[in-house]
């Protein structure tokens, strides 16, 4: 409560206000969610809603009656990178759901080009056909600290 004051006062100094809605007392074990990220006690995680955004925007790019060329392929790979860059940071633990993403990502790439989603199509295309093509994954970004995805 003391703190909440504290911080009621500084930003009333500014001339600013906290959210009614927004605001919300918790205890640090407990979690809580800020700037796109779940930071709980234990692991800072991507958010559920930054996931279910992060989809939305593939999806957008990917729609089965569109052809993949190289111009759908750059512009998935910017949503991967900023991703990846926001999102890959040294305190977070988002390799698993990253490698889950990525499987999914494929998936909706492999269902753009054959034009249907059949599981025989996953045997089809393979890994190294996206790398050909040009195509960056969001757990490119933890493959080795010292390089950033380009």
């Amino acid at each position: 409560m003391e703190a909440h004051d504290r911080v009621q006062h500084h930003l009333d100094r500014l001339g600013l206000t906290l959210s009614a809605e927004k605001t919300k007392r918790t205890k640090f074990r407990e979690g809580f969610a800020f700037l796109g990220f779940v930071l709980t006690a234990r692991s800072v995680k991507m958010r559920p809603k930054a996931v279910e955004k992060f989809k939305d925007k593939i999806r957008e790019l990917t729609p089965r009656l569109h052809n993949l060329d190289a111009r759908v392929i750059e512009r998935i790979n910017a949503v991967v990178r900023g991703t990846a860059n926001y999102f890959a940071t040294s305190f977070s633990r988002c390799v698993s759901l990253f490698r889950d993403l990525d499987a999914w990502l494929r998936v909706r790439i492999r269902c753009m080009r054959y034009k249907r989603k059949w599981a025989t199509d996953n045997w089809r295309m393979r890994l190294e056909h996206f790398r050909y093509r040009g195509a960056v994954f969001l757990s490119d970004a933890f493959a080795d600290p010292a390089v950033e995805p380009t």
